[in-house]
């Protein structure tokens, strides 16, 4: 599974009819796929989906072919030497990715990562960066 960021700007959402249209596109792929993060914006829609890594290619074409940008997302990693164990990030994080040892020191599991970048902010020492 490949986990991409698709970003659809509010002049192709203008009517329902068009959102309606995307998402037929989408459904005729016959691919399963996981939304992690759904999003609306004054500029228009983003998603965090889950595709499989093997259909990467055919989502990106449909996308792209509707004037939708179409990324993979990153992950995060955490400077041990910044990061003071304080938990601030854990709460936030919707995978468990971010998470307390049995010693109560943060432990980041990359496989779990969806990349929402939630915990970015969260940090009180900018110990969370994007990879």
């Amino acid at each position: 599974m490949t986990i991409i960021n698709i970003n659809i700007p509010v002049r192709i959402i203008d009517s329902i009819k068009d959102y309606a249209k995307i998402l037929q596109d989408v459904v005729k792929m016959n691919i399963s796929f996981d939304i992690l993060k759904f999003s609306t914006t004054p500029k228009g829609i983003t998603l965090i989906i889950d595709v499989p890594s093997e259909k990467l290619n055919q989502v990106n074409e449909a996308f792209k072919s509707e004037g939708i940008s179409v990324e993979r997302k990153s992950t995060v990693c955490v400077d041990n030497e910044l990061c003071i164990d304080c938990g601030a990030c854990i709460s936030l994080c919707p995978t468990g990715a971010l998470h307390f040892t049995n010693n109560y020191e943060l432990e980041f599991t990359k496989e779990k990562c969806i990349g929402c970048l939630i915990c970015l902010d969260s940090c009180p020492r900018n110990a969370i960066k994007e990879t």
